[in-house]
């Protein structure tokens, strides 16, 4: 298994790895983005895709790790092309030298795209996705909210069970209810905690609070703090 590939036994799993694919893909799109952005600097402020250089300029100054960098370029593309406002908010920072990269990886890419699903055919304001990430010593944070309908309360645990989906699968061999499974499995494994609760304003986020060495659970992010 690549470095980068999250080392949890949920990744034996065929329906899992052809759901991250959509994530591999858009880490790929990013990589072939920053090297426009870093070689050709277009005018009056945007990419040849039309993405608006200072979003992808914030990405650059504050994440910088190389892997999680193209991953958020990858998703403000597939935002745009949903007619979404994807940004990372103005407080973010992560350093290169995150310990298994992969890991946050997925769990941001796949906060992000249930969020573009939340969001979706918006008609009474802007659909928006915020990002926002933190690190230090001993703990990553990060956080993903939207302006959609929200998370009923009653299905706050329920949401992160295997087949757990209030959208329908389009077929069999795609099944849905595995992205937040996923998150929720990478995140134990890193001692840590993953929580929905209400955005100001309406709509959901979602905060995930994990160690920040991979590492095989001894105990929660939280009880490491309090010792």
């Amino acid at each position: 298994m690549p470095p980068d590939v999250p080392d949890v036994p949920y990744f034996a799993d065929a329906h899992v790895r052809r759901h991250e694919r959509r994530n591999a893909l858009h880490t790929l799109q990013g990589l072939m983005e920053l090297a426009r952005h870093a070689g050709e600097r277009p005018a009056p402020g945007t990419l040849p895709t039309g993405l608006p250089l200072a979003e992808v300029g914030e990405i650059v100054k504050r994440v910088g790790n190389s892997l999680i960098r193209a991953q958020l370029v990858g998703k403000l593309l597939a935002a745009s092309e949903r007619g979404v406002r994807l940004r990372l908010s103005s407080g973010s920072f992560l350093p290169g030298d995150i310990d298994g990269a992969g890991d946050v990886v997925t769990v941001v890419g796949n906060l992000v795209d249930n969020a573009l699903d939340a969001v979706a055919d918006m008609s009474r304001c802007t659909p928006t996705v915020e990002v926002a990430l933190h690190h230090d010593q001993s703990v990553v944070e990060l956080s993903v909210s939207d302006n959609g309908t929200g998370v009923d309360p009653v299905l706050r645990q329920w949401i992160f069970e295997r087949g757990a989906s209030t959208k329908p699968s389009s077929s069999p061999a795609w099944p849905r209810g595995l992205g937040l499974p996923l998150v929720r499995a990478i995140t134990e494994e890193r001692g840590g905690t993953i929580t929905v609760g209400d955005r100001e304003g309406g709509g959901a986020v979602f905060t995930v609070r994990m160690a920040a060495v991979r590492t095989r659970l001894w105990m929660s992010v939280d009880r490491q703090e309090s010792g």
